[in-house]
């Protein structure tokens, strides 16, 4: 065998690993693919791809269901203060929205031994949740007027949606 045969039977892995499966196409077409190397890179591209995906979904609930051509609709979270007067924040989950309207209400000062607690006049998903100063014997409930406001955002203008 050759050197340049040799390239050919075990070449090295693409520096961008996102080319690793178009290189193993090409390879394979031209019948110099080599199977015993190619399934470990493949499956640890696999895996890569496996912990992007569930980086996305953590971020974005959803996205990796997304079906091309179909309409895309994702929920994201505003932090507000007296609803929609002062916009303090978009989030991708409802967990750092509230945590930023707990953080800059704790700034201002809480009292002694005080909880915090999110409010909805409804109990659903798409309820609007405002940030409560309970006091310490639980007898004194505060509304701050912190709000965490469901948005849903879409990819494509539809005339037809509710407005």
């Amino acid at each position: 065998m050759t050197l340049t045969t040799l390239t050919h039977l075990a070449p090295a892995a693409p520096a961008d690993r996102s080319d690793l499966v178009h290189d193993i196409r090409l390879r394979t077409a031209a019948g110099t693919g080599n199977p015993a190397q190619e399934v470990p890179q493949l499956l640890a591209q696999i895996e890569l791809l496996e912990q992007r995906l569930a980086a996305a979904e953590a971020v974005f609930p959803g996205i990796t269901q997304l079906i091309p051509g179909e309409p895309v609709e994702l929920a994201i979270y505003r932090a507000e203060y007296e609803e929609g007067q002062l916009p303090l924040g978009l989030y991708t989950n409802r967990d750092a929205a509230r945590d930023h309207g707990e953080d800059l209400i704790t700034r201002e000062g809480t009292p002694d031994g005080a909880t915090l607690t999110w409010t909805t006049d409804f109990d659903d998903d798409e309820a609007i949740e405002e940030l409560a100063v309970v006091g310490p014997a639980g007898d004194e409930y505060s509304p701050t007027g912190y709000l965490v406001t469901p948005l849903t955002l879409t990819a494509v203008y539809d005339p037809e949606a509710e407005e």
